[in-house]
């Protein structure tokens, strides 16, 4: 059943599936969510005024993406019964998930083959298939993937990595392999390419602070994580650009299915987080090397915590940063997003905040003294080049912000106060279930009515 009930709460929201082309997947009966939310929309007495479209961000499967949806909604409910405003909400659900959190199965050691037990560890042959499901298909790359993890599979978990490690040649080869298939296309922060090299990724994940956290779980001084570590930047980088090829095809489309299907007063919201961002802001842009925007603007545009570029909105990237023209430039014009776009940041999310220079020291490029970096998240530096305006900081029981917020006009807020409950390496990336921030974007919704 495509619509859920948010457990202990008078909430609910239709969950639509789609699958890693973007194409929508049918419920188990047989049916599509999108036809039953469109019919649902359509239904004589519903008089829908607002639909809320959600969109999760990576290592997000099906369950958790429910999980995400009953956290952030039932954080509070802003929607009074005399306001007026009748809400429709719709949560999205595309495969995210980059990696297990499992540990690999260690390989046989000892005189007799002997291998410690974990019952929750996974085989090789269980992590080629769940990183085949991620990684594009290609030839060769089963077998480079066998190659990768079975290597990893013989280190002991607990051995250090040192300034001699190395890869093994055939390691290496392998993972050129992989990164042939996961050519990146053009988009925001290609940093994989034809000038990346896994060797150069290795030295650089042995080298990294040990609570640099993503990649390896902060655990790039131990040499099986280190070896791991091209294939979890590849898997990270791949899932990026799938995330705004799914904002162009699925999300894009369901943008515009409801905006044919409903009157013209009726206002479209989105809300992203982490690459939720690229997915909203692509659907937002829609399909094409040319931006087509929607039938009628998107009424106000909500990314939380991005793991989007800091100059995807930029009209004219400084030449410092490479110059150029921001890939989601257009999304801040009139016509595609008529009321505000709101972006918040965290100094507690680790994902963003440091997996981003990470990235910039493994693809060879660095940041400019105290000036803002090349490669950088929205959900640490904010949107920039897009004349964006600073609201105050978001504080602990908020529940509007510090400044009125007004229509065609980018926003930028520290949410450092709300926003800060740590969770493994990540942070506080995804400590999104709080009422100031339901708030936040409720705020934003109700501008220009």
């Amino acid at each position: 059943m495509s619509l859920r009930r948010i457990p202990g709460k008078d909430q609910e929201y239709y969950l639509i599936s789609y699958d890693k082309h973007g194409d929508e997947r049918p419920d188990a009966d047989g049916t599509h969510a999108s036809a039953e939310a469109l019919e649902a929309l359509q239904r004589p007495g519903a008089d829908v005024t607002d639909v809320f479209i959600l969109c999760h961000g990576w290592q997000g499967d099906y369950d958790g993406a429910i999980a995400q949806y009953d956290r952030w909604l039932g954080a509070a409910n802003p929607d009074a019964a005399d306001d007026g405003i009748r809400p429709f909400v719709i949560g999205v659900h595309w495969p995210s998930r980059a990696w297990s959190d499992r540990e690999l199965k260690s390989a046989p050691t000892g005189l007799l083959g002997e291998e410690a037990p974990d019952d929750d560890a996974m085989s090789i042959e269980e992590a080629v298939d769940e990183y085949a499901a991620v990684l594009p298909e290609g030839e060769g790359v089963r077998a480079a993937l066998q190659t990768v993890l079975a290597y990893a599979s013989e280190i002991d978990p607990d051995e250090d990595a040192t300034d001699r490690s190395t890869l093994p040649a055939e390691v290496t080869r392998a993972y050129r392999t992989l990164a042939e298939a996961n050519a990146v296309a053009d988009g925001d922060d290609p940093l994989l390419g034809s000038g990346w090299d896994p060797d150069e990724v290795f030295q650089a994940t042995c080298e990294a602070p040990s609570d640099d956290g993503l990649l390896g779980g902060g655990l790039f001084h131990k040499l099986r994580e280190a070896v791991l570590g091209p294939l979890r930047q590849l898997t990270f980088w791949h899932c990026k650009n799938q995330a705004r090829e799914f904002g162009e095809r699925g999300a894009a489309q369901l943008v515009r299915e409801i905006m044919a299907a409903t009157p013209e007063h009726v206002r479209v919201h989105l809300m992203g987080h982490s690459f939720g961002t690229i997915a909203m802001s692509a659907a937002v842009r829609g399909p094409g090397k040319v931006p087509q925007p929607p039938v009628r603007p998107v009424a106000s545009l909500y990314l939380v915590q991005g793991a989007v570029s800091l100059w995807a909105f930029a009209e004219q990237v400084p030449a410092r940063v490479g110059g150029g023209r921001g890939y989601f430039a257009d999304v801040v014009r009139p016509e595609f997003v008529a009321g505000p776009i709101v972006v918040t940041r965290s100094s507690w999310d680790y994902a963003v905040g440091r997996f981003y220079p990470l990235a910039v020291r493994l693809a060879g490029q660095y940041l400019l003294g105290d000036e803002l970096p090349k490669y950088g998240g929205i959900g640490a530096f904010g949107m920039q080049g897009a004349g964006a305006v600073e609201l105050p900081p978001l504080e602990a029981g908020e529940t509007s912000p510090g400044a009125e917020l007004s229509a065609g006009i980018r926003y930028n807020i520290d949410a450092s106060a709300v926003i800060k409950t740590l969770q493994g390496a990540s942070g506080a990336h995804s400590d999104l279930a709080h009422s100031e921030l339901v708030w936040l974007g409720w705020r934003a919704a109700l501008v220009g009515r």
